[in-house]
Formats: C-alpha cells, sequence, structure tokens
C-alpha cells in the first residue's frame, strides 16, 4: 500500500507517500517520497494541505490518507487544540475519493516507536528491557503522552491527552512555580504550560527570574510577547540563566515522565519525542533521569525501564501511514 501520510503540528505539519512493506507479524514504512514541510497556520484545514501537496506531486498516486492529529478522535472528527481546525474524515474522503483515518498525534507516534530502528534512537538508560508496554511522551509546540498497550502477543497504541493532565510539584521549589502559573493560569496549570514549546520555556525564564530577583536577559525581553520564540532564543544561548531554565526543564521533563511510566510500568521502555529533545540532549543526558527516578519507594523500578530520545523526525509521519498495519495484518494473519 502507498499511504498518503500527514503529522500534523501546531508549528509544522509534514506531508509525505510512505510505502509500506509487511515481513512475518511486523510492518514498517519502507520508503517516503514526496516529502514536504508545511508552516500549519498557513493553511486553512488538512484538506487544503493535501490539495497542495497533490499540486506539487501529481506523479505519486496514493492509496489513502493517514493522519496523526494533535486533538481526541472522536467518531472520524476532531477539533485541533493549537490550530483550530475542524478535521471530518467523511468530508475529506468525499473530496478525495481515497479511504481516510485520523489518529491522535501520540497514536501515531506509538506505532512509528513500533517501527523504529536501533539506529534511530539515542539512550539515556539501557535499564532492563523485557517484553511488555511502552509509554511514549513528547515535547513540541504542545505536550503529548501515550502509551503503547501490550497484550502479550502484539502492542496497540492508545491516543493520549495526558500533557493537559495537572502540573504536580515534587518539591518547595516547584510548589513555588505552581503558585507562580496560578497567577496566569487560574483555572487550570497543566503539564503542557510548563514543557510544550509554545509558552513553557517563557513560563520557566519568567519563574526563575521572579525567583532569583533578577531580570531576565535582553535576548529574552527582546522576544515580546511572542512565547514560541522564547524556546529558541534559551536553547542557543551560553549564559548561567540559560543554562537553569534548560536544567530545570530537563528535570520537569523526567518528573512527568515517570509519572506516566508509573501508570503503565513500560518494561518495553519508554520513548522521548517531538522536536524539543534532540534540541536539548545534553541536557536530557545529564538531567532528565534524575527527575525520573525520584519517586520515593519506587526509584528501583523506574531506575530499571530503559529510557530512549527518538532521533527520527519522521516518526510521527511514518506512524500516520502505519496505523493501516493492523488492518493489513488481522486480513492475512501469515504475512
Amino acid at each position: 500500500m502507498r499511504i498518503l501520510a500527514v503529522d500534523i503540528g501546531g508549528t509544522k505539519s509534514a506531508v509525505g507517500l510512505c510505502k509500506l512493506g509487511v515481513t512475518p507479524g511486523h510492518a514498517t514504512v519502507s520508503e517516503v517520497f514526496g516529502l514536504m514541510t508545511f508552516v500549519s497556520r498557513d493553511y486553512r484545514s488538512l484538506l487544503d494541505m493535501i490539495n497542495n501537496w497533490q499540486i506539487q506531486h501529481r506523479d505519486l498516486p496514493f492509496d489513502a490518507v493517514g493522519a496523526g492529529v494533535a486533538g481526541p478522535v472522536v467518531n472520524g472528527h476532531v477539533h485541533l487544540t493549537n490550530l483550530g481546525w475542524d478535521i471530518d474524515v467523511a468530508e475529506i474522503s468525499a473530496a478525495i475519493q481515497k479511504p481516510v483515518r485520523l489518529c491522535n498525534d501520540m497514536q501515531s507516534h506509538g506505532w512509528g516507536i513500533l517501527g523504529l530502528a536501533p539506529a534511530q534512537r539515542i539512550t539515556l538508560n539501557k535499564g532492563k528491557p523485557a517484553p511488555g508496554a511502552k509509554a511514549l511522551i513528547a515535547a513540541g509546540t504542545g505536550l503529548g503522552e501515550a502509551i503503547i498497550g501490550w497484550d502479550g502477543k502484539q502492542h496497540a497504541p492508545m491516543p493520549g491527552e495526558g500533557g493537559h493532565a495537572s502540573f504536580s510539584p515534587n518539591n518547595e521549589l516547584e510548589d513555588d512555580l505552581l503558585k507562580f502559573l496560578r497567577q496566569e493560569y487560574s483555572d487550570h496549570v497543566s503539564w503542557e504550560r510548563v514543557l510544550g514549546g509554545f509558552d513553557g520555556f517563557r513560563n520557566l525564564a519568567r519563574f526563575l527570574a521572579s525567583h532569583q530577583k533578577t531580570r531576565l536577559p535582553g535576548y529574552l525581553t527582546a522576544q515580546g510577547d511572542k512565547p514560541a520564540d522564547w524556546g529558541a532564543a534559551i536553547v542557543g544561548a551560553t549564559d548561567t540563566f540559560a543554562d537553569s531554565v534548560l536544567t530545570l526543564y530537563a528535570t520537569l521533563y523526567g518528573r512527568e515522565a515517570a509519572n506516566l511510566a508509573l501508570k503503565c510500568v513500560p518494561s518495553g521502555g519508554v520513548y522521548i519525542g517531538g522536536g524539543i529533545a534532540p534540541r536539548i540532549l545534553p541536557y536530557l543526558q545529564k538531567h532528565f533521569m534524575t527527575g525520573f527516578t525520584e519517586k520515593g519507594r519506587f526509584r528501583e523500578l523506574l531506575s530499571g525501564l530503559p529510557v530512549h530520545v527518538i532521533t527520527d523526525p519522521l516518526n510521527g509521519l511514518k506512524g500516520a501511514a502505519l496505523q493501516f498495519c493492523q488492518d493489513i495484518l488481522k486480513k492475512h494473519p501469515n504475512l
């Protein structure tokens, strides 16, 4: 099958034609053709984006469309939290005359993990891998979380919106962070407000400046009311203030990954996805496991879990295509 796969992000979206390859009991994306990256907000809808891709690649026919979308999919419909789009499967399928399948973006990344090669990840903690569930946490524009379930024979990626769960402090500094954020988000302080790339870095920087009773560096105040640009400025800086923000960020990333891990005990590994992790890898290597293992009586359990950073930038795109594999393998169990 040739699947036109779409990985929709709040900032950028990827579209490419994926050719599926099936080996006994397992499916992978063997090739990706016509890969294009779009600025998401430049388009009015998913259909608009697909039409643009087709205009550029008339010579690349496809059998179906698979899309990973940042929001809960209910009865073939989804409202994208960070874009404001409404996507309906029936509407798009009628327009392009092809089968269309939507899944939550974390579910598509989960499918991608199942086809991930060892060279497409960097290990933060070797642990003691064993057959079982896997966990995924991914910070990009927002924060996504998902569980890839295990029934003893096969994995099943599940949708998730765990990034919108309530932020939970673990020490006095984090208590102060929660109090600080409640001044701006009085109704609900979620983990996405702390770790999401759109406003997480800005929130942590503003908090640390207030907590340390110091001024924000000029390279941050110059960003004004553009919170999405604060992350790039902090990652690109080399001063002690940026170091303190990234250290806190990496520690908190580990903290919430451990919260997820305790909910499913992923003996098959914890996977860190999204666009931020590869850009701050030295900080994750130094501080992530500190936050991850600080869980009292369950320190030993968490220390034994494998933890990997996904380095394949097309993991979500490939996963959007691989969501079709479950049907293929059910119809052809001997493949």
